[in-house]
C-alpha cells in the first residue's frame, strides 16, 4: 500500500472520528431524532414514473436558470476508462458537468483523472467512498464513506466538495444528517436515461432529449462505454431545443448542506 493511501486512510478515519463526535443526533432542521435504521424518505428505484415536467417555482433556481431554459449534466461512478474521452467532447463543446466521484477505487485508479476534471472546470460531487446504499448503514458507516471521500477529492483538486449523491438516491434522515455536517447538499436528479439497463448509444440520447426539462438534472454514467458516446448528440439536441448546460452549482444559489435538490413529488427512475 503506498503512503499516499496510508496518509488518507489515516488522516480520513481520524477526520471521521471527530465529524461523528459532533454529530450524533444529527436531523434534518425540525425533525425528531431518527431511529437508527429509519425508513428512507426518498426511494428510487427502476419503474417508477418520472416526476411533473417543470417543478421550477418550487427550487431555488439561479437567477440565470429562473428565466433561461438551463439543464445540468451529471455523471456518475467515476472517473472510469471513458472518462477521458467524455473529458475530450466536453472540452470541445465547451460544456461544463458536474461529477460525483467515488473514492475507493475509482478514484486512486485515476487520479490525473480527478485533477483534470478540476482544472477543466467541472464541479466535483462525493458519491461515496465504496457506493453503499448508505440508508442500510450505521450513522458512524455513513459518516466514513463520506468523510474519507471528502478527503480524497480535497487532496487531489485542492477543494473540499460541497455537494453529495447518495447511491441509488436513498436518503433518510440520518443521511440527510450527515451531508449536513460536512457541508454537503444532497443532489438527485429528475432526467434520466436509466443507462445501467438501456444500453445503446441511440436510445441513451434519444432518451435524455425525450425526457429533457427546464430545470433538469440529468443522471448519466461516464463508466459505461455506450453512454460516452451519446454525449455528443445529446449536447446537440439540447441545444438545438434552447437549454443552456450549465453545471449543479450554477443551476441552484444559496444550496445547503443536507437539503436536497431536485425534490420531486414522484421519485425518478434510475440507478445513481
Amino acid at each position: 500500500m503506498s503512503a499516499y493511501r496510508i496518509s488518507l486512510r489515516a488522516g480520513a478515519a481520524g477526520l471521521a472520528a471527530s465529524v461523528l463526535l459532533l454529530c450524533v443526533g444529527c436531523v434534518t432542521d425540525g425533525a425528531a431524532p431518527a431511529a437508527p435504521r429509519a425508513a428512507p424518505v426518498r426511494h428510487v428505484h427502476e419503474g417508477d414514473e418520472s416526476p411533473p415536467r417543470d417543478g421550477r417555482a418550487a427550487l431555488p433556481y439561479s437567477p440565470l436558470c429562473r428565466t433561461t431554459k438551463c439543464i445540468a449534466l451529471t455523471f456518475d461512478d467515476g472517473p472510469g476508462p471513458y472518462t477521458a474521452q467524455l473529458l475530450d467532447i466536453l472540452g470541445r463543446e465547451g460544456v461544463r458537468a458536474t461529477f460525483f466521484l467515488v473514492g475507493d477505487k475509482p478514484v486512486h485508479t485515476y487520479p490525473d483523472l480527478v485533477r483534470r476534471i478540476a482544472a477543466q472546470g467541472h464541479a466535483i460531487g462525493n458519491h461515496t467512498w465504496t457506493h453503499p446504499v448508505l440508508t442500510g448503514l450505521p450513522e458512524a458507516e455513513i459518516l466514513r464513506q463520506l468523510t474519507l471521500t471528502q478527503s480524497a477529492l480535497q487532496q487531489l483538486t485542492g477543494v473540499r466538495p460541497t455537494l453529495m449523491r447518495p447511491p441509488k438516491g436513498l436518503t433518510d434522515a440520518r443521511v440527510t444528517g450527515a451531508a449536513k455536517a460536512l457541508g454537503l447538499a444532497q443532489i438527485l436528479w429528475n432526467v434520466t436515461a436509466t443507462d445501467y439497463h438501456n444500453t445503446t448509444t441511440e436510445l441513451v440520447r434519444k432518451l435524455v432529449l425525450e425526457r429533457a426539462r427546464p430545470g433538469g438534472v440529468v443522471l448519466l454514467h461516464d463508466v459505461l462505454k455506450w453512454t460516452v458516446p451519446a454525449v455528443p448528440g445529446i449536447i446537440t439536441g439540447l441545444r438545438a431545443a434552447g437549454y443552456t448546460l450549465v453545471t449543479v452549482p450554477q443551476l441552484y444559489e444559496n444550496m445547503r448542506p443536507g437539503e436536497q435538490y431536485p425534490v420531486w413529488a414522484t421519485p425518478a427512475p434510475g440507478h445513481g
